[in-house]
């Protein structure tokens, strides 16, 4: 089986036509990632390299391959850059939980600020009772919930004031 480590190595080297360069960009050896090429030819069973003094060309076997890795290591960094986008709220759709009251009381006017700084991230509200708001926060339905006090739990919950 295959690392799947060599078809990073491969996108870079593949992309820049260079083993030096790839090294350079993965913070590599030049003849580590020279090996790690080798075994994945070995492994492969196929030469995905032609070599010269001019640097590296692919064979027709490696730009088979390198259109399927470069579509996947694309996806990858779509993925990972969707996911930064979520944390930093600048996209996303965030979950929430909330009794009528809270609802009306404490969210709905907070609702526009918040729209108003962070545009990009779509809110879905839900209308829960006070216990069913808190089981769906503990199932993991919603991300948080807003509800109204007294309420009593066997587990704690953190709870912090809105912005």
């Amino acid at each position: 089986m295959v690392n799947y480590d060599y078809y990073r190595i491969f996108y870079f080297v593949a992309q820049y036509k260079s083993f030096t360069k790839a090294a350079e960009l993965l913070d590599n050896s030049q003849p580590n990632i020279t090996r790690c090429m080798n075994n994945l030819e070995h492994e492969l069973n196929c030469k995905l390299f032609v070599r010269s003094n001019r640097g590296i060309t692919l064979t027709p076997e490696g730009l088979r391959l390198y259109e399927h890795v470069s579509i996947a290591y694309e996806q990858l960094l779509i993925g990972e850059q969707e996911l930064q986008r979520d944390k930093s709220l600048e996209s996303g759709l965030i979950h929430i939980g909330a009794s009528e009251t809270a609802l009306h009381l404490m969210l709905l006017h907070k609702l526009e600020l918040f729209h108003e700084k962070y545009p990009h991230v779509r809110l879905k509200i839900s209308n829960h009772s006070t216990p069913q708001a808190i089981t769906a926060l503990r199932n993991g339905l919603v991300d948080f919930a807003i509800v109204t006090t007294p309420l009593s739990t066997r587990k704690c919950l953190r709870h912090s004031q809105l912005p």
